[in-house]
């Protein structure tokens, strides 16, 4: 049974990967800032923005269930409630640590691991529309944009190790994070060609069908699941 790590497991979308995982016959393991689980699946809380904390909890996870195959980069933060003009830098700080740094540096650890051990792999990481398009929170965006540019240099670099690295840049999305969108974004992506906002069920089937054998080919790439945003 391979063992798929899922940062920010505490959120909607994270608890929906544990459990889509898990029924895909994965070794779901979930990391967290909080400090009790919301779901039946291993747990540890982490504060991944301290980088030793960070590869001490994924060597015990290493050391519990044995080698980490999967990696889904899903935590992340999101400061609506400054204007871009207002932004202080600490703010800007804390948004690249959490969306960039932390799954920059987790990729990098497991890979290192997955090389060492000669196997393959696959890492995805939550980006978002809002770094293909632009956003109304400027730092948010522009942290999601630069996940979106790791992701095809890290597949690049990895691809010949058997590592997969791709991305999903989810739409609005019926999570605690989707509520605050800026309402004149939330009625932008209310407008797609679908008309409404995604469940978190549906950003868990695109990772597990990334993570799959399925998508063996599919690699440096982002996924766009915004219902035509």
């Amino acid at each position: 049974m391979q063992v798929a790590v899922i940062t920010g497991s505490n959120g909607l979308i994270g608890q929906a990967t544990c459990r889509k995982l898990a029924q895909s016959g994965f070794l779901a393991v979930g990391v967290d800032i909080g400090a009790e689980s919301k779901g039946n699946w291993p747990y540890y809380q982490c504060d991944l923005t301290e980088l030793d904390r960070m590869a001490s909890t994924l060597a015990a996870i290493e050391t519990d269930h044995g080698l980490i195959r999967v990696l889904y980069n899903n935590a992340g933060v999101f400061h609506p409630e400054t204007d871009w003009l207002d932004v202080p830098p600490e703010q800007y700080d804390d948004t690249m640590a959490a969306n960039v740094r932390v799954p920059f540096f987790a990729s990098q650890w497991m890979a290192k691991r997955l090389i060492a051990a000669g196997q393959g792999g696959s890492i995805v990481t939550t980006a978002s529309i809002a770094g293909l398009n632009g956003s109304m929170v400027a730092e948010y965006g522009a942290s999601k944009a630069a996940v979106i540019n790791m992701t095809k240099s890290l597949g690049r670099r990895l691809g010949q190790h058997g590592i997969r690295v791709n991305a999903i840049a989810p739409g609005l999305i019926k999570t605690a994070m989707g509520a605050r969108v800026p309402e004149v974004s939330k009625q932008r992506a209310l407008s797609s060609a679908l008309g409404r906002a995604g469940e978190p069920e549906e950003i868990a089937a695109v990772v597990d069908f990334l993570v799959s054998d399925a998508a063996s080919f599919v690699t440096c790439t982002t996924i766009e699941v915004s219902g035509g945003a």
